[in-house]
């Protein structure tokens, strides 16, 4: 309890009892008998408020006196009444949604992010590091590859085949197959050792040749002329520019021939039951080969360690998250309505909350008032109000002074 207040009712007090044993001697003559009787008003009334307030928490000069040490004796009965004001008078469900309610209106949950932005920007930073922390790939991946397996077993291979023929003839990748072949074509002739396999085949066919007469002779005399070299440098050139003319030219003769057998193929691939077969043998073995299962997770954890490097970058906070979080609180300034769900959800949230712990309010000043004895229990309620009590007492002295000087000012009178 503050020292002053308690300081200051003991003195009223003994300032009113030794006025009343001071004026004894005049208190025959009449101001004598006006103070004699204010001084003696005074020191009943500081008396019993003493008595009143000292009553509140012991008992009077430790005397058993009846209905005396009120707080000690009706403990459960205060406790009571408190847990009772709490849950129903000062915080009562209502009162705890409405205020509840108050901070959820959307202008100051918009107002109260404009102002937690930063704030914000590094929680979603902190949150995601710790999310991709403690991931539980193992668990999500398993399930995740066995859905993989059953819908690449349940692709229909016709289906597939007819879309990959649709995005072929779309997108003209026949064409770009053709050239793309040429091209290699080009490359492989044009090698030396083509040049000589050339030759040697040319002049193995004309050896072979069987002629009589004068066709005979013409055909060993450019066989005698031509060596095997010469031979295959000529097939080589006559090869390579046929090439590059089919490349450069989309009206060659053989590139249409070679072009329309190509989109024929690709036309009649869904109904070509060879290829359906093997393609369904392909999808049945498809997630052994690859063994999905394993490359999944470490794909997933290659992402989890890219994804927590980012996240851990000092920019990530104000250069990514914030601007988004920005955008986020603008769009909500420009169409308050959205924000109607989020806060019909956190109302619900927090009324639910209110009605299933509301009850632990009182408990929860009961367990906390119980773990008090009597004397610290005291002594805390008398730090917290008893110099206002203490007060009552000095007003008790003052005022019945200032009544005892009144009444014995009216005795006298009459």
């Amino acid at each position: 309890m503050p020292r002053k207040p308690k300081h200051t009712a003991a003195i009223s007090l003994g300032v009113m009892a030794a006025g009343f044993a001071a004026t004894f001697p005049i208190a025959g003559h009449g101001a004598g008998a006006l103070l004699h009787g204010g001084f003696e008003a005074g020191l009943v009334g500081g008396l019993a408020d003493w008595f009143a307030v000292t009553a509140l928490f012991r008992r009077p000069l430790g005397l058993p006196i009846p209905h005396t040490a009120l707080l000690p004796r009706n403990r459960d009965k205060v406790v009571r009444s408190l847990v009772s004001a709490m849950e129903n008078e000062l915080l009562t469900k209502e009162s705890i949604k409405s205020k509840v309610n108050e901070y959820l209106a959307p202008a100051k949950m918009i107002g109260f992010a404009e102002r937690h932005l930063d704030q914000a920007a590094r929680a979603v930073a902190v949150l995601g590091d710790y999310v991709l922390r403690h991931l539980p790939l193992e668990r999500f991946v398993p399930p995740l590859a066995k859905g993989l397996e059953h819908k690449i077993r349940e692709w229909d291979s016709v289906s597939l085949l007819r879309f990959v023929r649709d995005e072929i003839t779309a997108r003209g990748y026949e064409e770009k197959a053709l050239q793309f072949l040429l091209a290699k074509a080009e490359n492989v002739v044009a090698q030396d050792a083509v040049r000589y396999q050339l030759g040697t085949m040319a002049a193995e066919a004309l050896g072979s040749v069987q002629a009589k007469g004068l066709m005979g002779f013409a055909v060993n005399a450019f066989v005698g002329f031509m060596s095997e070299e010469k031979l295959g440098a000529m097939l080589q050139n006559v090869i390579l520019n046929h090439l590059r003319d089919m490349r450069q030219f989309e009206e060659h003769p053989l590139r249409r021939l070679v072009l329309a057998e190509m989109r024929k193929a690709i036309e009649q691939l869904p109904d070509n039951e060879a290829v359906v077969r093997e393609l369904d043998a392909a999808k049945a073995g498809l997630p052994e080969r690859l063994n999905l299962e394993a490359r999944l997770l470490k794909w997933a954890e290659e992402l989890r360690s890219q994804a927590l490097e980012r996240i851990r970058e000092p920019r990530f906070a104000d250069e990514i998250v914030r601007p988004a979080l920005e955008g986020l609180v603008a769009r909500f300034k420009e169409e308050p309505d959205s924000l109607v769900p989020l806060r019909q959800w956190a109302q619900d949230r927090v009324a639910g909350v209110v009605d299933a712990n509301h009850a632990r309010i009182g408990q929860l000043v009961r367990e906390n008032v119980d773990k008090l004895d009597n004397e610290t229990l005291i002594r805390m309620l008398e730090d917290k109000i008893g110099g206002d009590l203490q007060w009552i007492r000095v007003n008790g002295a003052v005022c019945g002074f200032l009544i005892g000087l009144v009444l014995e000012g009216i005795n006298l009178l009459i």
